[in-house]
Order: C-alpha cells, then sequence, then structure tokens
C-alpha cells in the first residue's frame, strides 16, 4: 500500500548508490531482501541499476518528480534520477539526497561506498571524499570524519594531506583547537557523552620521544592540550601512535583522536573488522557510510560483512532521535 513521504518524513532515510560496481549495493540489498532494513530510498538512474544489478522490475517501486509523494514499504523504492553515466550517477545521487535532506524529506544519508580515482577521472578531478563534499556543501569549517566501532570514536585530524604535510597543520593552533571543540560538542549531543573522555596520538613515532625524533610534539601539540586542558576539555596526550589502542584505553576513553588518517583507520579498521561506520560530524544533515570501502573484488564472497550497512542505518536513527530530543 502506498503511502505519502510526507507521512514517513521522521523515519525516512536516504540511501547512495556510490560506485553502482562495488560491493555497498550488493550488501544492501542482501540485507533488503532478509527484510533487515526498510525505510529507506535508494538514489540512482534506474536504467543504469538495472544495467548492473539484477531485481526483477517487479519489486521495485519507481519514485520520480510526478510520484515522488508515494513510497511502497513492500518495495525497493528507488528515486529515478537523469545523469549521464554511471560515474556521473554516484555525484548526482549526492547532491539529490542531501537536497532532499535538508527540506527535511529524509531524517539522514546513508552513502555507499565510491571510488575516488573514478570520480576524479571521470567526473570531476578536485573531488577527494564524501566527507570533505558534505562538509563544502553546508561551508562547515570544522567537521571532522569520526569512524564509530561499540561507542568509541576514533578521529583522524588531517585526512587526505601527505604525511609529509601532516605537521603543517598543527601550525595552526586554533584550526586544531576548534576541530576539537567540535568533536566535544559532537560527543555530548549527538550520542549523550556528557564528559567525554578524550586521547591523541603524537605526530611521529614514540611522540617525538622527547625531541629525540622530533620536537613537533612540544613544539605544537602540547601547547594545544594546555589550552584545551585550561578549556575544561579531558584529554590526555600528546602519546606514542603504536601504543594508543590498548585494552586500559578502551574501557578509560572515549575518542581517540589521531594526527593523520592512517594512523586512525588502521587500529579503527582491525578492531571493527569492517562492521564501523564513517560519520560526518557537525553537519546540519546526517550523514554516514559503512568503513568497509567498494571491495569490488569481494563480491560473491563469503568474507564480506553487511554489518556496517546495518550500523550505518542504526546511528542515524541514534542521532536523530538524540538532535530532536534535545
Amino acid at each position: 500500500m502506498n503511502i505519502t513521504l510526507k507521512k514517513l518524513n521522521k523515519k525516512l532515510i536516504a540511501v547512495t548508490i556510490g560506485d553502482i560496481e562495488g560491493i555497498g549495493i550488493q550488501l544492501l540489498l542482501k540485507e533488503w531482501k532478509n527484510r533487515k532494513i526498510y525505510n529507506f530510498i535508494l538514489i540512482t538512474n534506474l536504467d543504469i541499476f538495472n544495467k548492473f544489478i539484477n531485481l526483477n522490475n517487479k519489486n521495485i517501486n519507481i519514485i520520480n518528480k510526478k510520484t515522488q509523494d508515494k513510497y511502497d514499504k513492500n518495495k525497493l523504492n528507488i528515486l529515478n534520477i537523469k545523469t549521464k553515466n554511471k560515474y556521473t550517477n554516484t555525484i548526482d545521487s549526492l547532491n539529490l539526497a542531501y537536497k532532499y535532506t535538508k527540506e527535511k524529506i529524509f531524517i539522514g544519508i546513508l552513502t555507499l561506498p565510491l571510488n575516488k580515482n573514478k570520480i576524479n577521472k571521470y567526473v570531476n578531478h578536485k573531488f577527494i571524499d564524501q566527507t570533505s563534499f558534505f562538509s563544502k556543501k553546508e561551508k562547515a569549517k570544522n567537521t571532522n570524519m569520526i569512524f564509530i566501532h561499540r561507542n568509541k570514536f576514533f578521529i583522524p585530524l588531517t585526512i587526505h594531506i601527505e604525511l609529509k604535510n601532516v605537521y603543517k597543520f598543527f601550525k595552526n593552533k586554533n584550526l586544531v583547537i576548534n576541530k576539537v571543540e567540535s568533536l566535544i560538542y559532537t560527543l555530548k549531543h549527538d550520542f549523550n557523552i556528557s564528559n567525554p573522555k578524550l586521547i591523541l596520538a603524537g605526530i611521529n613515532p614514540h611522540a617525538g620521544e622527547n625531541n629525540l625524533i622530533s620536537d613537533d610534539e612540544n613544539k605544537y601539540l602540547k601547547p594545544i592540550i594546555k589550552i584545551l586542558k585550561k578549556k575544561k576539555i579531558n584529554i590526555t596526550g600528546p602519546v606514542s601512535g603504536d601504543s594508543i589502542i590498548n585494552n586500559f584505553n578502551l574501557i578509560n576513553y572515549d575518542a581517540f583522536i589521531f594526527t593523520f588518517h592512517d594512523q586512525a583507520l588502521i587500529p579503527f579498521k582491525i578492531i571493527s573488522k569492517y562492521k564501523g561506520v564513517n560519520f560526518t560530524s557537525k553537519l546540519d544533515i546526517i550523514r554516514t557510510s559503512p568503513s568497509h570501502g567498494t571491495a569490488e573484488s569481494l563480491i560473491g564472497s563469503k568474507k564480506t560483512t553487511s554489518e556496517g550497512i546495518l550500523n550505518s542505518f542504526k546511528l542515524i536513527k541514534k542521532i536523530s532521535y538524540n538532535r530532536n530530543k534535545s
């Protein structure tokens, strides 16, 4: 039975197509068929979807400009969009998902993984990542890429920049302080953590070994931590990146802050086993994504897990609830 989107707008989630040749759409459909996920609309061009995905059209409810107020809970709901090809389909899906979520038709966006190299080559050579994409949409300067698993938070303060340039980022004390304060706001308001406990990794091996390896930690990080503590922020560091993750710290800290991308992602992926969620903080909209990537080579493999997608749905609902009650 069809019901209007407006009546469901407190429940519906937008799902962007990502890389249609990747594993994301395969895992999504697997859990949809198992009835583990519902109340979502997939945003894609229908012809492109049918070219790559084997699904009987009898099981699809097509939504377009003429029928965008119709939703069928018993079918896969696809918002059919116009696009040029399979590459632009990825970006156009993101743009429309953002537009409709800003208009409160959706409570949040789950972005299926995309292939940055394909987007760079065939659509926009300036495209970096989905975190930056949504941050630019909202002109938000203090967003964070947050990886979440079992209510533990892993945050790289720098994302996709060359390793040799990481230390330069921390020369701007105010920028780093603002990002940490933004993180504190998110932990309190989106996750109900009243007194977040943070721990920060150093830039260099052994956190500079007290200037034996580098003075970056003493020169840049320690002054920042001193200011944050004066602001009553519960933060420890800088500590060695190779020992920041251990059983004691996992029990005693909520958020693990890292100075560069791989420093955060390596322990996160080992601990989460690709069941974690990538969340873009401090946006007006809610955006999550499974952390497993496109993984085209694993399509059809028994090594894959859908937990990242399931957890992404759960997280959108959790954050939406917390934001609406506050």
